[in-house]
């Protein structure tokens, strides 16, 4: 996976360098009263430029690499006529892409010729609210349609191969198993998650898991038997279940959650998995970070320790049976941070050093990375991959208050690496300012873990000094 995020709105999108995070994000443009319901980066890299944002009835196809001092959009699509409420990708073509909308349509998009839809289907009596390519099979992908899940193939015209009622309420959340072709999740705020084997006779889920809110999303995990669930209201954390039937029942049992991930102040919008590593031989050696965004405006990155990914089947190390595809196979690195019309150069250009390839190199790591326009001093971002003392670190980056010219310092301020806890009383108010709250480290407070905590300390004390260059 790239060393990037997105975050959206309705001013446009923002580039962040997740293995910088103390820079500045690139800011792309995009002024519009619509609500963006989702935004996708290509899993391919040939494509690794594109992103996918809706904005109402049109999916816009943004190109990172465009040389265009307006908005980078490569693309509109506009087939619907009622508002976006999902796109996806497909896991086997890097110019096919899937969106669904509450005119109850989907439709599949060759971006090779995007002035209108390759294929269509639809369910005529609801609207979609999600659409999924299936993981392992190319023709195959599943619609959710108020409580029914739709099973297309686009071999087979217009007509559902198979149709389930999944649930008591509308369907919020579908999901395709990773490696088993038949295997899909579905959600619900029936307080539900149902795993479904679709080539089943009847409409009997293999097993259920029975959560106490309300669920928006529910995703397979890309180790072991996880399965990550995201509230719709009541509760600001993540669920982890282990979605392995404990006994030989039919599996229809409650299962217990495995853990939580906490953090954000409101309800979470988004989450996704970050990988580094890889899977050669039959031997998985690869490492995963967990990435969320929420309505408190916190972006955090979240640890997982090798205890807690045994917990869900997962070692690292360990033998697969089934060879796990990977779109970005040897992919370079790649931040997408400057701007091409501006003539800034990638991170890639100024490094060049792939990222599959640092874990071969002795001592290399993000924070070389980081190194990168700081002089030789680390700015202390390794802590976001490597191991910690605390229990639960995590990176937290708030937005800057402007969105065309984000300043440096600004920014800074806003990002946090550790954990949250209460300002002790010990510290004084200069310190107690600039950290709360505050990190805990075990380090002296009147130290600095980073070149850029001591910049932005350097900025609150001398307040009217404006620096020219940061």
């Amino acid at each position: 996976m790239l060393p990037f995020g997105w975050i959206s709105r309705r001013q446009g999108l923002h580039v962040i360098d997740l293995d910088s995070p103390w820079s500045p994000p690139r800011h792309l443009a995009h002024h519009t009263p619509w609500e963006v319901a989702d935004v996708q980066w290509s899993p391919f890299a040939a494509r690794d430029y594109w992103v996918v944002s809706t904005s109402n009835q049109k999916a816009l196809v943004w190109n990172l690499e465009m040389k265009d001092s307006g908005a980078p959009i490569e693309h509109y699509l506009h087939a619907h006529t009622r508002a976006i409420t999902d796109i996806n990708f497909s896991a086997h073509h890097p110019d096919i892409l899937a969106t669904c909308a509450v005119d109850s349509y989907v439709h599949c998009w060759d971006l090779r010729h995007p002035s209108r839809a390759a294929m269509t289907f639809c369910d005529w009596f609801a609207g979609a609210t999600q659409v999924k390519w299936n993981r392992q099979d190319s023709h195959i992908l599943a619609s959710s349609h108020d409580k029914f899940l739709r099973i297309w193939d686009d071999r087979k015209g217009a007509y559902p191969l198979r149709s389930i009622e999944a649930h008591a309420t509308k369907i919020y959340g579908v999901d395709w198993n990773r490696t088993e072709t038949n295997n899909v999740a579905t959600c619900s705020l029936d307080k539900t998650i149902k795993f479904w084997d679709y080539m089943s006779q009847n409409d009997t889920p293999e097993r259920t898991i029975y959560a106490p809110f309300p669920v928006w999303r529910a995703r397979h995990t890309p180790f072991g038997a996880g399965l990550l669930a995201m509230p719709q209201r009541n509760d600001h954390d993540l669920h982890l279940y282990d979605r392995r039937a404990e006994d030989e029942s039919q599996g229809l049992e409650p299962m217990p959650m495995v853990h939580r991930f906490n953090g954000h102040e409101d309800h979470v919008k988004e989450f996704l998995w970050r990988t580094r590593g890889s899977v050669q031989d039959f031997t998985d050696d690869r490492d995963f970070q967990l990435i969320s965004w929420g309505a408190d405006r916190m972006l955090r990155l979240h640890r997982l320790d090798e205890e807690l990914l045994a917990k869900v089947g997962y070692v690292k190390g360990q033998r697969v049976k089934r060879t796990i595809p990977f779109t970005r196979r040897n992919a370079p690195y790649k931040s997408f941070r400057g701007d091409p019309s501006l003539g800034i150069k990638d991170t890639a250009d100024i490094i060049g050093d792939p990222l599959y390839n640092m874990s071969s190199q002795p001592n290399a790591g993000i924070t070389g990375l980081l190194s990168v326009g700081y002089g030789k001093q680390s700015v202390g971002t390794n802590r976001v991959w490597a191991t910690q003392e605390t229990s639960s670190p995590a990176m937290i980056g708030k937005k800057a208050q402007s969105l065309d010219d984000v300043d440096p310092i600004s920014w800074m301020k806003g990002v946090k690496i550790g954990k949250r806890e209460t300002s002790p009383s010990r510290m004084n108010h200069s310190v107690s300012s600039l950290l709360s709250p505050v990190l805990k480290t075990s380090q002296p407070w009147d130290t600095f873990d980073s070149l850029a905590e001591e910049i932005t300390h350097l900025a609150d004390t001398f307040s009217k000094v404006t620096f020219d260059n940061v």
